[in-house]
């Protein structure tokens, strides 16, 4: 399974340093041009284009909504996917999409076959936090509904106190606000969460 998840961490890798070599030799960039585009620093872009770096989740929503291109896309070194358009469907079976992980869990991206969305729909495995472990936050543009779908997670926002959700507890909220969620343990908790960024872009993450 290890070896699995390596593997795929640098199929996702690979994919990102192709897909931003490509753009900066066709459009004439710098990397400082496109670190101005997407906020991402110079020494970071450079070390994901040499294969040094693998990005991080925060990293990757910013390229995204730096360069135009779907977030589905950038992982899987796509020029493009189908966009969502008049009678636009798609369907996940269970256990289907694209899995990414970072700090905060583990994700599964769905309906990652259709590009402009204004939803980005995830399902999150959420670990409980280590001993004395940094909390993960996020924070990013748009709105944020998540439906706790098993287990009890703490749900922790700027400027409210942490606040337990049962399973099939929901809450909405300003994603701008940094925020974080973790299982109360042993075992992970597992969510539903809808990010709406209203422009068809992925939600631009800060670093978690």
């Amino acid at each position: 399974m290890q070896d699995t998840e390596a593997m795929t961490a640098e199929h996702e890798a690979g994919s990102v340093a192709r897909i931003l070599s490509d753009m900066r030799r066709e459009n004439g960039w710098t990397l400082a041009e496109l670190s101005k585009r997407t906020g991402v620093s110079i020494s970071a872009l450079s070390k994901i284009e040499n294969g040094q770096s693998q990005p991080a989740f925060s990293v990757l929503t910013r390229l995204s909504s730096g360069l135009g291109v779907d977030f589905a896309d950038l992982l899987e070194g796509r020029s493009g996917s189908a966009r969502f358009a008049r009678a636009a469907r798609t369907i996940n079976r269970r256990g289907e999409g694209k899995r990414l992980e970072n700090d905060m869990g583990v994700y599964r991206l769905l309906a990652t076959e259709l590009a402009a969305k204004a939803l980005t729909p995830m399902v999150i495995d959420i670990p409980a936090r280590a001993d004395r472990a940094e909390p993960a936050r996020s924070a990013h543009s748009g709105e944020e509904f998540v439906y706790v779908l098993s287990g009890n997670v703490i749900f922790e926002m700027v400027p409210y106190a942490p606040v337990i959700l049962a399973e099939g507890d929901t809450v909405y909220f300003d994603a701008a606000s940094e925020h974080g969620f973790y299982a109360t343990g042993p075992g992970n908790a597992r969510i539903l969460s809808i990010c709406y960024s209203g422009s068809g872009a992925a939600p631009d993450h800060l670093t978690v």
